[in-house]
C-alpha cells in the first residue's frame, strides 16, 4: 500500500492537470502563458468565444488576462502532461498507484517515474529557452539593420543637400565675380577720364585751364552722374533647400507716412494666408510703440488665426539701394504680435527708405523645418475636419435623433410578431414609429431581422433616415441608412436588416431587450425650412377665424386682452426659424 505522502503527491498532481472549466482531467491540454493554468482545448475555445461575444475581448477564466486562443501553449503528444495523466489515472482507489497490469506501484518506482518526468520537462524548458533566445537575437539583428539602413538613407539625402547648396553658392559667387570684372573695367575707364582732367588742371597753364574750364566742368559733372549710376545688379539671394520649407512672402505699403506718424495711427496690412492655412497680419506703428515713441519705427507680426507654434519670420524694409532686415524664430500665440519696438531709427528711415512720403515692407513666415510643417499641417487638418463636421450639421440638420429600448424580444422572435416603438415627434411636426420584426417579415421570416420606419402622421416629403442596432462593443453596432420620400402610413425599410443567427447569438439581445438609435434628417437646411413652413401652413389653415369678444357693462369685469391665435403661431414660427441654424442639435434625447 502506498504511503500517505505518496497519496498527497498523486492528489496534487491530479489537481494540477484538472481543467477548471469542466473539472475533469485535461484533454488536448492548453496552457495559459500568464498564469500557467491548464485547460481542455474544447473548453477554453468555447470560453474565449463567449467572452469575446459578450464583453468584446477574450480573457483567461483563471487570471482574467486578455489572451486569444492562439496565445495558449499547445503540448505535443507524449509530453510531460501525458506522463502526469498516466500517473494520476493509474491510481486505483485508496490502495495507492498501480501499474497497467493492476499491481500496486511501489514508492520507489513512483519516484523513478517522477524523476523521468522532470528530466523530460527540463528538456522542454531548455529547448524553449534556446528557441526564444534565437528569436530575440534575430529581432535585435533586424532592428539594427533597419536602423542602419535608415541612417544610410538620411545621410545620402543630407550629402545630396550639401552638394546642392554648395552648387547654388558657387553659381552665385560666379555671378558676383562676373559683376566685379564688369564694374572694375567700368571704373577703370572713368578713372582714366578723371586722371586726364586732373592732369590738365595741374600741368596746364592758367590760360589753358581758363579756356578749358567749361569743358572740364562738363567732364566732372558727367563723371559724377555716371559714377552714381554704377551699381552691381546682384539681387539678394536666398538658398533653396529641400529640408527647409519655402516661406510664404507678402508686401505691405504705408502711404502718407507723415500724417500717420503725426497721429501714430497703427497701420495694419490685409489679412494674408500662408500655405498651411494660417492667417497673418503685419502691424506698423509709424511713430514707435511704448519706449520707442518718437525715436523708432515699431513693427510686429501677428498670427490672426491658425495653428499656434514656433515659426521663423522676417520683416524687410525695402530701399532704393539697400534693405533693412529683421528675422527671428519665436512661438506665436493667436492675436499676439511679435517683432521689434526699435525696428529702425526714424531719422535713418527718412534719409534712406521714404519715397514719396511712403515706405514699402516685405514680410515672410515659414515653419522651422519639414517635420514641424508636417505636424502643423496635421493639426490644421484636424481643425478643418471639425469645421466640416459642423458645416455638415448645419447643412443637413437632424429633425429627430432618439435612442429607445424594446422588450419581450425573445418571445416575439419565436412567434414572428412585430414590436412597435413609441410614436416619436420630430421638431417639424411629423410623427414617426419604428416597426421591428425580430423573427423576420414576409418571405424573410425565420432568416432575418426586419426593420421598417413609418410616418404615422405628417406631410409627404423626402427624408434620410439611419437605424443603428446598438451593442456593448462599438465594433459590432449595425448601422444602415436609406433615403425615401415617405407617405403617411406606408412603412419603408429593410427586410434583411441582420441575419437571424447573428442577431440571436452575438449579444444584441440583453435581458430580453434590444436598443436602437433612430436618426431622421431632411436633405439639407433649406429643405428643413421648407418642411417647417408646410407644417405651419397646414396648422394655420386648420385654425378658425377669431371671433370678436363680447362687450361688458360698467360693472362687469373685463377679460385680459389676448392676441389672435393665428398671430401668435406666426410669431412662434418666425422665432423658430431664426433660431433654427444657431441652436446646437441634440445628439441624444432621454428615453
Amino acid at each position: 500500500m502506498a504511503s500517505g505522502a505518496t497519496d498527497q503527491l498523486v492528489q496534487l498532481l491530479g489537481d494540477t492537470i484538472e481543467c477548471p472549466i469542466c473539472l475533469n482531467s485535461v484533454e488536448d491540454a492548453r496552457l495559459c502563458p500568464e498564469c500557467s493554468k491548464l485547460f481542455c482545448s474544447g473548453c477554453i475555445r468555447q470560453w474565449l468565444h463567449r467572452e469575446e461575444s459578450e464583453n468584446g475581448s477574450p480573457k483567461c477564466p483563471h487570471c482574467k488576462s486578455q489572451q486569444r486562443l492562439e496565445d495558449f501553449i499547445t503540448f505535443r503528444s507524449g509530453s510531460a502532461i501525458d506522463a502526469l495523466k498516466s500517473i494520476v489515472d493509474s491510481q486505483q482507489g485508496p490502495v495507492g498507484p498501480t501499474a497497467d497490469d493492476g499491481h500496486v506501484v511501489s514508492p520507489e518506482k513512483m519516484q523513478q517515474s517522477l524523476r523521468k518526468l522532470l528530466l523530460e520537462t527540463e528538456a522542454v524548458y531548455v529547448e524553449t529557452e534556446q528557441r526564444i533566445t534565437q528569436e530575440l537575437d534575430k529581432q535585435r539583428m533586424l532592428l539594427k539593420q533597419a536602423k542602419d539602413n535608415l541612417i544610410k538613407t538620411i545621410n545620402i539625402m543630407v550629402q545630396q543637400e550639401f552638394r546642392e547648396i554648395h552648387k547654388q553658392f558657387n553659381d552665385k559667387i560666379e555671378e558676383v565675380n562676373a559683376w566685379s570684372d564688369i564694374l572694375t573695367k567700368n571704373l577703370d575707364k572713368h578713372q582714366m577720364s578723371l586722371e586726364t582732367a586732373k592732369h590738365t588742371v595741374e600741368n596746364g597753364s592758367v590760360e589753358d585751364v581758363f579756356q578749358k574750364r567749361q569743358e572740364l566742368e562738363k567732364t566732372c559733372a558727367k563723371l559724377v552722374k555716371d559714377l552714381n549710376g554704377i551699381s552691381p545688379n546682384v539681387k539678394p539671394y536666398q538658398f533653396n533647400s529641400q529640408l527647409i520649407p519655402e516661406p510664404s512672402t507678402w508686401k505691405f505699403s504705408v502711404s502718407k507716412y507723415s500724417n500717420a506718424r503725426n497721429s501714430n495711427e497703427v497701420q495694419y496690412s490685409d489679412l494674408v494666408t500662408d500655405d498651411m492655412g494660417s492667417v497673418w497680419r503685419l502691424e506698423v506703428h509709424p511713430n514707435g510703440y511704448d519706449d520707442a515713441k518718437n525715436t523708432s519705427l515699431s513693427i510686429f507680426l501677428q498670427l490672426y488665426s491658425g495653428i499656434e507654434g514656433q515659426y521663423h519670420y522676417s520683416v524687410e524694409l525695402l530701399g532704393a539701394n539697400r534693405s533693412h532686415v529683421y528675422e527671428d524664430e519665436t512661438y506665436f500665440e493667436l492675436r499676439k504680435g511679435w517683432g521689434q519696438n526699435h525696428f529702425i531709427d526714424l531719422k535713418a528711415l527718412q534719409d534712406s527708405y521714404l519715397r514719396e512720403d511712403g515706405l514699402e515692407l516685405r514680410f515672410s513666415v515659414r515653419a522651422l523645418n519639414l517635420i514641424d510643417k508636417y505636424e502643423k499641417m496635421k493639426k490644421r487638418a484636424t481643425q478643418l475636419a471639425a469645421e466640416v463636421d459642423l458645416l455638415k450639421k448645419d447643412a443637413k440638420p437632424d429633425c429627430l435623433n432618439h435612442v429607445f429600448t424594446l422588450r419581450n424580444v425573445v418571445e416575439t422572435t419565436k412567434t414572428f410578431g412585430c414590436l412597435y416603438s413609441d410614436v416619436l415627434n420630430d421638431d417639424l411636426g411629423g410623427c414617426w414609429r419604428l416597426q421591428i420584426f425580430p423573427g423576420g417579415n414576409g418571405e424573410c421570416k425565420g432568416n432575418f431581422l426586419s426593420i421598417f420606419l413609418e410616418l404615422r402622421n405628417g406631410i409627404s416629403n423626402k427624408y434620410e433616415f439611419t437605424v443603428a442596432l446598438l451593442h456593448r462593443s462599438e465594433k459590432k453596432v449595425v448601422k444602415k441608412t436609406l433615403e425615401y420620400c415617405f407617405q403617411p402610413a406606408l412603412p419603408f425599410g429593410w427586410k434583411t436588416f441582420l441575419g437571424r443567427e447573428e442577431f440571436i447569438n452575438n449579444g444584441y439581445i440583453q435581458k430580453d431587450s434590444l436598443s436602437i438609435r433612430l436618426t431622421i434628417t431632411p436633405p439639407n437646411a433649406q429643405q428643413k425650412f421648407n418642411y417647417l413652413r408646410q407644417y405651419h401652413e397646414r396648422a394655420l389653415a386648420g385654425i378658425p377665424q377669431a371671433r370678436p369678444e363680447p362687450s361688458f357693462g360698467e360693472d362687469a369685469k373685463p377679460s385680459t386682452s389676448h392676441e389672435p391665435l393665428e398671430a401668435r403661431l406666426r410669431k412662434t414660427s418666425i422665432s423658430f426659424v431664426k433660431n433654427l441654424f444657431t441652436k446646437s442639435s441634440s445628439t441624444e434625447q432621454p428615453q
